[in-house]
């Protein structure tokens, strides 16, 4: 018995071809997270849904900093009622395997730059307060989503370049729980999480990533910025029409697009004679 099961994991994600840590989690590279940080919930959305990823979104949390994006690999762990003889077998386990501190260090301890903790406490049981939100952020994580809450929110909500997104806050300690499983599948809300999920947090709220669409997910959103900057350029200049730029482009104006897309960006000029 183990905390992670590896197998599964390197199973249910082997559409993924790259990096990997010692568990099997998917690492999706640093340039693709950073590419991420421009990428709207429904670029992202829309690409998971062309490949029938329907159940990856998820909403209604409280947002500690809805001006900020997050974004990050998944980290997660599953927490259920506390009973005895589950719970005794785990602190077992856990001593076995070298682990320190009550569970919801442990899952902490995982944590590497570019993590996002995701934890499943049913909505209703705190997981952190701000002295293991510090040791997140030790770790190099970028933030947290708790289908749960927090305490020492005050504090917490000091941190910078931190996202969180809570179901509650309260002062109480971690009650009543165990967890039974670390970096394993994990339901929040109507979603799925999968480890090494790139997460993608929005003021909208959180959509997980397989990591193996990522970067189609960050390609796809730079080429819509590009054409959105395009077509409100050549509005500008009066080339085109707001009802010819906001719909499918004809054959010409995807040539247009083409020719101003491969110069230089100092160097885009409108070619009047394109005009239609």
């Amino acid at each position: 018995m183990q905390l992670t099961d590896a197998d599964l994991i390197r199973s249910a994600t082997s559409e993924w071809t790259g990096d990997r840590d010692p568990h099997g989690r998917p690492m999706a590279p640093d340039d693709i997270l950073t590419r991420m940080e421009s990428v709207t919930t429904e670029e992202a959305w829309g690409v998971l849904r062309s490949h029938g990823y329907r159940h990856n979104f998820v909403g209604g949390f409280i947002d500690l900093h809805p001006a900020r994006v997050m974004v990050g690999r998944a980290v997660t762990c599953r927490w259920v009622p506390l009973r005895p003889d589950l719970h005794g077998a785990l602190l077992k386990l856990g001593e076995d395997e070298g682990r320190v501190g009550f569970l919801n260090s442990w899952v902490i301890d995982e944590m590497v730059d570019g993590d996002v903790l995701v934890a499943d406490l049913f909505g209703r049981v705190n997981l952190v307060g701000d002295n293991l939100t510090a040791a997140i952020r030790a770790n190099g994580g970028r933030g947290m989503v708790i289908d749960g809450g927090i305490r020492d929110t005050q504090r917490i909500v000091e941190f910078p370049a931190f996202g969180v997104y809570i179901r509650r806050m309260h002062p109480e300690a971690i009650p009543g729980v165990t967890m039974p499983d670390i970096n394993g599948v994990t339901r929040i809300g109507p979603a799925t999480c999968l480890p090494g999920d790139v997460v993608l947090g929005t003021m909208e709220g959180v959509i997980f990533i397989p990591p193996h669409l990522a970067e189609e997910v960050v390609t796809t959103s730079e080429t819509v910025r590009l054409r959105d900057e395009f077509g409100q350029q050549r509005i500008a200049e009066d080339v085109y029409t707001p009802g010819e730029v906001d719909r499918a482009f004809t054959d010409q104006m995807e040539r247009d697009f083409s020719e101003w897309a491969s110069n230089p960006r100092s160097d885009r000029k409108i070619n009047h004679a394109c005009s239609t």
